[in-house]
């Protein structure tokens, strides 16, 4: 599917709401845990050195804000990092291996709001297990804050603060309670709530929907044959920072890995999304910024968007000419569009492209889509048991996502029908591009 960071801003205003803190434990948990997650972090930055002494020899300039006056250079003879404006000079024994993974992403601006810009550092503290596509590895990063002081003595250094991988874990784990279920009614849909820690997370007896503050939904992991597994454990994983280059706004994505019964196999399926700001000395999560994006390759619609009425829209194949070798239909590609068309309709399939000219007719329901063959042909069974089908709606959009969710063969009397059904029932507006595929 076509997924793109456009898909996922479109989700977060569309489908899933801002989950936001209650005010006793967005100002007590969270800014009481992660200035104490800070503090600790003061105490290890504390341990480098603060003088610049004879080091420059071998020393590489590595990224800077000219506008601002920041440096950061690598001593390759030393190994040390340094963080230089004008007189004020840090260093680092220790960040040598970070700088060598990736150049350091930087900016400049107010971040405290006592009117003098700071110095915010992304930096690479650790390598995640995966690749990117490119079979590159991937990083998780620490973000440092850089305030210039004078001690009493008159040396001219560095306040700092950082957020680190271990920084958000007790503000999540004391102040919000977070469930991963799986709809009893549809395997194919994981539900991920959260609320207070205080407030239990409460369901709908008929359909396992959360009926909390917050609900985010991804797939579930398929076998090869469209099998979807039953979740059995979920953890959180990893939390990686972010800071834009270009805005310096700085987030915090924290994964979510499911297990299965049916396989040893974890499934990465998306991440708790939150900004993070920094106020009083300290890194802390943003109020009602926090929400669940699923992993580009298991978005799924929100079950809780259904069809406001039932309704059926059904197309005759008006060719009398299947230009098929074979009537074994083992081959479907084809897009339609149900914007503007009445309940019942005609069109040629003759000149479309794969063996929907060996189709009779195609009818679209809030639920399924019901494909009958012509007489003499019939749908295969290889491709069914194989389970390659799909029935993508919004078809080469930024939105594309495939709805379908099981897939069955009937052959009664002659007759031949393909049923797919879908993860949740749809409205007939939901359906202006749709992409219909069986087989190969």
């Amino acid at each position: 599917m076509k997924k793109s960071i456009i898909l996922i801003a479109v989700l977060l205003v569309a489908v899933i709401g801002a989950f936001g803190f209650s005010y006793q434990y967005r100002n007590q948990k969270i800014s009481e845990q992660i200035a104490q997650a800070s503090t600790q972090a003061k105490t290890t930055v504390a341990e480098e050195s603060s003088q610049a002494g004879d080091n420059t020899n071998g020393r590489v300039l590595i990224t800077e804000d000219k506008e601002n006056d920041y440096q950061i250079y690598y001593n390759t003879a030393t190994e040390i990092v340094s963080i230089i404006h004008g007189e004020y000079v840090r260093e680092f024994k220790s960040w040598a291996y970070s700088v060598k993974c990736e150049i350091p992403t930087i900016f400049c601006k107010d971040y405290d709001g006592d009117g003098e810009n700071e110095l915010v550092i992304k930096i690479v503290n650790g390598k995640q297990e995966k690749t990117d596509v490119k079979g590159k590895y991937l990083y998780t990063y620490a973000l440092y804050m850089f305030k210039p002081r004078t001690t009493s003595a008159g040396e001219k250094t560095f306040s700092i603060i950082n957020a680190t991988e271990n920084t958000w874990k007790a503000p999540f784990n004391n102040a919000i309670r977070c469930e991963m279920t799986q709809l009893e009614s549809c395997k194919k849909i994981l539900q991920f709530a959260m609320d207070d820690i205080e407030e239990e997370i409460e369901y709908d007896e008929k359909t396992g929907l959360t009926t909390n503050k917050y609900g985010g939904y991804a797939a579930a992991m398929a076998d090869v044959k469209n099998n979807y597994y039953t979740m059995n454990q979920w953890s959180k994983g990893l939390g990686i920072y972010d800071l834009d280059p270009d805005t310096g706004e700085m987030t915090l994505d924290i994964q979510l890995i499911v297990g299965y019964k049916e396989t040893s196999k974890t499934q990465y399926a998306g991440d708790i999304h939150c900004e993070v700001d920094i106020k009083n000395g300290r890194f802390y999560v943003v109020p009602k910024t926090i929400v669940f994006i699923p992993n580009p390759n298991y978005v799924v619609n929100d079950p809780r968007d259904t069809a406001k009425s039932n309704w059926s829209c059904l197309i005759n194949n008006a060719s009398t000419n299947t230009n098929i070798a074979n009537n074994d239909i083992d081959w479907i590609e084809t897009e339609f569009s149900l914007s503007n068309t009445s309940s019942e309709s005609s069109q040629y399939f003759e000149n479309l492209p794969s063996k929907i000219k060996g189709v009779d007719t195609v009818k679209f329901t809030q639920r399924d889509v019901v494909l009958t063959a012509k007489s003499g042909y019939k749908f295969s069974q290889n491709m069914l048991d194989a389970g390659v089908f799909s029935v993508l709606i919004n078809h080469g959009e930024e939105n594309e996502v495939n709805i379908a969710y099981t897939c069955s063969v009937k052959n009664e009397n002659g007759v031949s029908t393909l049923t797919i059904n879908f993860d949740k029932t749809y409205d007939k507006e939901d359906f202006d591009k749709v992409f219909i595929k069986f087989g190969v």
